[in-house]
């Protein structure tokens, strides 16, 4: 009898620590990029593989009282769905039809079964002159 209240016990704290395990929260990732609306130009995020719930917020710069057309920046933040590959990529520009393109940031994130996120590359494509390349934003994986 004593015997089995010990294997009760050991089983039922291992289905918790299982179940503990996963409902693991996701890790999620934050791009932050300087962006300025006013001029017409935004960002925009699409993926090749759909992995990511992706949401968007713009911050303004500090400003004076009566300025206008002051720039910010855009946080991104991607929560992964499911497990996989893919691309992520950043395009700045007029996203209308015959809008100009600006410059565009890929990252290849590789997602876990336990949805734990990985940068696996980086690439950029710079519209303007190549002595005055913007620095790359990192990802922050949380």
């Amino acid at each position: 009898m004593k015997k089995s209240k010990v294997l009760v016990i050991a089983l039922s704290c291992a289905l918790l620590a299982a179940l503990a395990g996963c409902a693991k929260k996701p890790q999620t990732v934050t791009v932050t990029l300087p962006s300025n609306p006013t001029t017409g130009y935004s960002w925009e995020c699409t993926q090749t593989e759909p992995l990511f719930d992706i949401s968007s917020e713009y911050v303004e710069n500090e400003k004076s009282e009566g300025m206008v057309g002051v720039g910010g920046k855009d946080i991104f933040t991607l929560t992964p769905a499911k497990a996989g590959e893919t691309q992520v990529t950043f395009a700045y520009g007029q996203h209308w039809d015959g809008g100009e393109q600006g410059d565009s940031i890929t990252y290849t994130l590789k997602v876990k079964n336990n949805l734990s996120v990985e940068e696996v590359a980086m690439t950029g494509e710079f519209a303007g002159e190549t002595d005055s390349l913007p620095e790359m934003p990192t990802l922050e994986i949380h």
